[in-house]
């Protein structure tokens, strides 16, 4: 089911996505997202911009297997002091490509479709999708970086 971007003047980008719901159908919720992201050619895809209020994104790990997760009420737990300026797109501004500077390495946590939680340390690519992808749900776009 391909759904369309929701514009980014819509308010559903700019606010605080709350966690899941209970009852949200999390292996449907994932694949909806992963048709999604690949459908727009994109390498992280969250809820809000297809017009899901849902705290969930989906993101490729890495770009050489192409391995996606899918990652439920995300948080960011600790984020390293080396940073680095890098040019990002966005789907929700498909015209735009700007310089924003993030850490290169964080450790984050999430959980997947079957609620277990997982933690991880992401450096390099797989970093700066998770932050910008978790921007989204924090109602923050990449513009305002």
């Amino acid at each position: 089911m391909i759904l369309q971007l929701t514009p980014n003047t819509h308010p559903i980008l700019h606010e605080k996505m709350k966690p899941c719901s209970e009852d949200l159908d999390r292996r449907e919720m994932s694949r909806i997202l992963k048709e999604n992201m690949i459908h727009y050619e994109g390498v992280g895809l969250s809820a809000n911009q297809i017009g899901i209020s849902e705290r969930v994104f989906v993101m490729i790990l890495h770009m050489e297997t192409g391995e996606i997760i899918t990652c439920f009420n995300p948080r960011i737990i600790k984020k390293y002091k080396d940073c680095g300026w890098f040019e990002e797109g966005c789907l929700s501004f498909p015209d735009e490509i700007i310089n924003v500077n993030r850490p290169n390495r964080i450790v984050v946590k999430y959980e997947d479709e079957d609620k277990k939680e997982h933690k991880i340390k992401l450096d390099g690519f797989a970093a700066r999708v998770f932050q910008h992808e978790f921007d989204h749900l924090e109602g923050i776009d990449f513009t305002q970086r």
